[in-house]
């Protein structure tokens, strides 16, 4: 956007509808994800959040067989060779697409938000339900979704915590065997043990990571993560920060727990030692800036969020209800009490239109059940009745 203010003459119009406002970023957005998918295909590096998302994909459709990096080029080539080709046609298709219906879509943005979420809920929980096919699932999906809430309020950066949960398991893997390559270099000789470590391609990683650290963190005063947000109070994303860095203090302590001969602890107690050095210097900076810095950035106080309809508490309490409701009475029954009670309550219809949207919502989800051979989170109720599908 920025670059098409700049070469455009006639800057007039820009911010009152200029289309090329429009296409500029969404160009480059779409242009990104090609470059994106280099790393994530060579080396099992995501090169963007979308990226780290279609990698978490790739692993549950593939049962773990499917490894994105070196051993999917070598094993599966024609995967990657298919993964090219439909990011290239579907950009294609995906324009048309567009084009064709670009009047349909834009009216899709008149439908109340309130009408969505029920079924944003319900699309997200089932799915959430078919990675371990276990209840507790959804309890980590609130988990993992409240955390991504107040990552976004206080403008902690969503899409960097994704990309370090995905690299987390192949990354302790290849320290692990680093470290174990080590010892045994050691073991034959110090000098040999310190040419491994020393070595080039080691030299230029570290490098290349301190040179990335360094322009990050200069970059970090003056770019905020989702956009310029006012700041608020202290008191909140104090707060926040100290619950953070007490559950990092907790798996600080837990990975020492490890015995010492093991090198599984090598790797946490690394990160967790990084993160809670981190920790202290923001706690420090927090301490003693004035409220005004851009550090207690707060969206509930000042940012877009200030002026929603509902607060973030209740609308977390809708989705806890639906996941007690489904530890209790299984997930149709929950969700048919659920979307019947939202649509009344919150978004204020009748009961007519409400028992019509809980019909369509059932139909849809069963009918999706049905296609993909799954089922349902059961609850309490179904360890002592037998219901029939998809009740059970």
């Amino acid at each position: 956007y920025g670059h098409a203010v700049q070469t455009t003459k006639d800057k007039s119009n820009f911010g009152k509808g200029e289309v090329r406002g429009v296409i500029g970023p969404e160009s480059s957005n779409n242009a990104k994800e090609g470059g994106g998918l280099v790393p994530t295909l060579l080396f099992g590096i995501p090169g963007s959040g979308s990226m780290a998302i279609f990698i978490g994909a790739i692993a549950l459709l593939g049962s773990g067989q499917i490894e994105v990096g070196p051993a999917m080029l070598k094993n599966n080539l024609d995967i990657t060779y298919a993964i090219v080709w439909l990011l290239a046609l579907a950009n294609v298709v995906g324009t048309v697409i567009c084009i064709a219906a670009s009047g349909g879509i834009a009216k899709l943005t008149t439908i109340r938000f309130v009408l969505l979420a029920p079924f944003l809920f319900m699309i997200i929980s089932f799915a959430a339900f078919q990675s371990g096919q276990n209840l507790m699932d959804l309890v980590a999906l609130f988990a993992i979704g409240f955390l991504g809430i107040l990552m976004r309020r206080f403008d902690w950066s969503r899409p960097a915590f994704l990309i370090g949960f995905v690299l987390s398991n192949p990354a302790e893997t290849y320290a692990n065997q680093a470290i174990q390559i080590a010892q045994s270099r050691f073991r034959k000789g110090f000098g040999e043990g310190i040419d491994y470590i020393f070595s080039p391609i080691v030299i230029i990683l570290v490098v290349i990571t301190v040179i990335s650290v360094v322009l990050g963190l200069r970059q970090a005063k003056h770019i905020m993560a989702e956009g310029d947000i006012t700041a608020g109070s202290k008191r909140a994303p104090m707060v926040f920060m100290l619950l953070v860095t007490a559950f990092i203090g907790y798996a600080f302590y837990d990975a020492m727990s490890i015995p010492s001969y093991s090198r599984d602890r090598t790797f946490p107690i690394f990160v967790a030692s990084i993160c809670l050095i981190g920790c202290a210097f923001l706690i420090i900076r927090m301490m003693l800036k004035p409220e005004t810095d851009t550090i207690f950035a707060d969206r509930e106080l000042n940012g877009e969020d200030a002026h929603a309809t509902h607060g973030l508490w209740s609308t977390l309490a809708w989705f806890g209800a639906l996941l007690v409701l489904t530890s209790l009475l299984g997930f149709i029954l929950a969700l048919t009490i659920f979307l019947f009670v939202f649509m009344v309550i919150r978004a204020r219809v009748t009961m007519v239109f409400a028992a019509g949207y809980t019909a369509a919502g059932l139909a849809f989800i069963c009918a999706m059940a049905w296609l993909l051979n799954r089922d349902f989170p059961p609850g309490l109720l179904q360890e002592y009745f037998t219901l029939p599908w998809p009740f059970t």
